[in-house]
């Protein structure tokens, strides 16, 4: 599996090789010497696991190598950086990468445009990457992974709703690859007809169908001033944020399955609700005057907060403090179960929103049998104990790198918004890590936290959780 990983990323390399040598730039060097390492290490592990066929890994191996092949192919994914001296030291580079990787999107960049072409390039593929998850990709190695194959997938694929993807693993992983590839270069197409060059809509749309967010330009999709690419960015946040299942049907003709959906349209009607209190807000609070401004200027970030993409037009740090809070929430709640997305999910937070009302009604009728239900089906109580335990996993862990950063000197809703955009997978927060600033001020103890908090909430936190007590590795 190891070895599948790393030499899945030399193609990308010698594209973004190809590219340096087009723009002769300073990048040429330190991919090439990456994309030789990867080709060798995962050339090695090939021969070296070449019988992994008669091997059928269990639940505990599946979860070690999904943990494990993060952060192995980040520590190789973040040499450009290093050799070619594009940041200081090995913490930011960690952090860069796992950004990427993890489709978080917050930098440690203060001058995103000085880096080379190649290396932005190269920047931007790690998130698209990262967004369908890597193990998505190993998944179509079922005939030689054996039975790990759907551990694997289950423990990269995000949500609790798992089985409204189909039974056959490899099957839906051919399917989910070709949606995300083809959206991939539609989304290209499209921001290439508009005010875009071909480089930036490539770098573009491998970060905004993978709800990533890195940008090439330093003011990020503000750079264009252009209300197309606004309205293109925000399609393709929406497609990353869904459920690929839902996708999938509706290429299959049965899209009335998306509106039926009791996570999706509990997801729209979300986005909805914050960008009409939030334009109301910003219109008579009179920094948005314009009222078309104010809806548009509220909805194109909400949608991309709560998708977790983190694209931005403006510094909302500058608008009212209720603004960053309606954006933590979004941060917070995250888009839909199986989808490229981060944050809370959707599906969970309606089942944590069922399951209190259902205590409230038991205060008064404490003999009533009330199941959570979604879609009309009744959510198994095994279910709902694990999005419990899985909530309360998100706050004590959001709370501990909260108190790590503090110990910086951030203040409180500057640390609470670090740790919780690392978890989220969002990118930007508010203060002094908001949507125009970076996570560059942070101490190097500080970078390395976050970056294993972001890993955490890629792989849903239990993933990596579970592989360091005692014991898992008690036979």
């Amino acid at each position: 599996m190891m070895g599948f990983l790393c030499t899945m990323q030399v193609p990308f390399l010698v594209i973004a090789i190809l590219i340096s040598l087009y723009y002769h730039d300073a990048g040429l060097r330190p991919l090439e010497i990456t994309a030789g390492l990867m080709a060798v290490v995962g050339l090695i592990l090939l021969f070296i696991g070449r019988n992994a066929k008669d091997y059928n890994a269990g639940r505990r191996e599946g979860m070690l190598s999904v943990a494990v092949s993060w952060f192995v192919v980040s520590l190789i994914g973040m040499l450009p950086y290093l050799l070619g001296d594009f940041v200081p030291t090995f913490a930011d580079a960690f952090f860069e990468t796992i950004s990427g990787f993890t489709t978080t999107g917050g930098t440690i960049l203060t001058d995103i445009e000085a880096l080379p072409r190649s290396i932005l390039f190269w920047r931007s593929v790690t998130q698209w990457v990262g967004g369908i998850g890597i193990v998505v990709f190993v998944v179509a190695l079922v005939p030689i992974m054996g039975g790990s194959a759907s551990l694997l997938y289950n423990s990269e694929t995000t949500g609790v709703t798992h089985e409204r993807f189909l039974p056959r693993v490899g099957m839906m992983a051919k399917w989910v690859s070709l949606i995300y590839v083809g959206l991939s270069m539609l989304c290209v197409l499209l921001l290439w007809a508009g005010p875009m060059g071909l480089y930036d809509a490539v770098c573009h749309a491998t970060t905004c169908i993978s709800t990533g967010g890195f940008s090439p330009r330093n003011a990020s999709i503000a750079a264009y001033d252009s209300f197309y690419i606004q309205v293109i960015t925000v399609i393709f946040m929406l497609c990353g944020a869904t459920n690929f299942s839902l996708l999938y049907f509706a290429l299959r003709g049965r899209g009335a399955k998306l509106f039926t959906d009791v996570e999706f349209r509990a997801f729209l009607a979300i986005i909805g609700v914050l960008t009409l209190i939030a334009s109301l807000f910003l219109f008579f609070k009179g920094v948005k005057p314009n009222l078309f401004e104010a809806v548009w200027g509220a909805f194109y970030h909400i949608v991309s907060i709560i998708t977790s993409t983190g694209y931005v037009l403006d510094d909302y740090n500058n608008w009212y403090p209720f603004f960053s809070f309606v954006m933590l929430f979004a941060m917070f709640v995250g888009g839909c179960a199986g989808s490229t997305s981060g944050g809370l999910k959707v599906a969970r937070f309606i089942i944590l929103g069922k399951n209190l009302r259902n205590e409230f009604h038991k205060r008064t009728h404490p003999n009533a049998m009330l199941p959570v239900r979604i879609d009309g089906h009744p959510i198994p109580g095994k279910v709902v104990h694990q999005v419990l335990a899985f909530f309360f996993a998100y706050l004590c862990l959001m709370m501990i790198g909260a108190v790590i950063v503090s110990m910086d000197g951030f203040t409180v809703e500057e640390s609470i918004s670090a740790a919780l955009t690392s978890i989220s997978n969002t990118g930007p927060g508010i203060g002094t890590f908001g949507p125009v600033n970076n996570f560059a001020s942070l101490s190097s103890h500080s970078k390395i936290l976050l970056s294993v908090i972001m890993v955490m909430g890629r792989l849903e936190i239990f993933t990596v959780l579970t592989i360091i007590l005692p014991s898992f590795w008690r036979s």
